[in-house]
């Protein structure tokens, strides 16, 4: 029996699932990261990428992968009080500190600059002016291996400002599934959750009609599977038969429903 409801919540994107694909996109972005996370000078790292290419599923595997050979603090939102985050800092370390802004910065320079450690920061676009230039601040004393995570337009833009422009500083790039691979991420999906025979009825053609609406963001593939899915499941509750199986009609609904087509 054909239990698309099930097959669809395969397909729901949540921030904090750990799911790791690994793209060849990915995969190149992740090899990068390791090897400057390893070099010597803590220079501040960028991981940018469009909204959707799955740059926080990447911090999640990196938090994971890592946890066992160095201290990792991930943030999963941006900060915007900086005694907050230098709490957040010591806390991690196992420090109990008090104190005001100046004391508690060189406290983390101290503890931070003698263990082997990796504090990485999702979103932070969305840091302001002072919360940025609090980081280049820190960044500069090299005691910090700082990752942050970006929208690849906005990264660019705060890049290119003099206090960051002027820094030492490396930038990793995540892209888009090809073709190939976006056929090579649902189809493993379903059958590893035990979907076999829906895999095997989403055709080469249906394929390519996926890739072409998401252009290969990682988010949105999952959401317009997910959504066509449930096309297909009301379909065969309400008897249309017709609409019941994957077809051209349901995927182009899927993508009027996420307004990546027009009606």
């Amino acid at each position: 029996m054909l239990d698309y409801k099930s097959a669809a919540k395969l397909f729901v994107d949540r921030a904090d699932s750990g799911e790791y694909f690994d793209s060849s996109s990915a995969e190149r972005s992740k090899t990068t990261l390791y090897s400057l996370i390893e070099e010597p000078e803590r220079k501040l790292l960028f991981l940018l990428g469009d909204p959707g290419v799955g740059k926080s599923h990447m911090l999640q595997t990196i938090s994971k992968e890592l946890a066992d050979s160095r201290l990792v603090v991930h943030l999963a939102e941006p900060f915007f009080d900086p005694k907050s985050f230098l709490l957040k800092l010591l806390e991690k370390a196992g420090e109990n500190s008090e104190g005001e802004l100046e004391g508690l910065k060189s406290r983390v320079v101290e503890v931070y600059g003698e263990v082997e450690h990796l504090v990485m920061i999702d979103e932070a676009q969305l840091l302001d002016e002072k919360s940025l230039e609090f980081l280049r601040i820190l960044s500069d004393t090299k005691a910090f291996r700082l990752l942050l995570s970006m929208h690849k337009e906005e990264g660019e833009e705060i890049l290119r400002r003099p206090h960051f422009a002027t820094r030492s500083h490396r930038v990793v790039q995540m892209g888009s599934l090809s073709e190939d691979e976006v056929q090579r991420y649902i189809r493993g999906r379903l059958k590893n959750g035990g979907f076999e025979e829906i895999a095997d009825m989403i055709s080469q053609k249906d394929m390519k009609r996926i890739h072409k609406y998401t252009e290969g963001n990682f988010r949105t593939v999952k959401r317009m599977v997910q959504s066509a899915f449930e096309l297909m499941q009301h379909a065969k509750e309400n008897g249309m038969s017709s609409y019941a199986r994957p077809c051209e009609c349901i995927f182009d609904m899927a993508a009027i429903e996420l307004e990546l087509l027009d009606a």
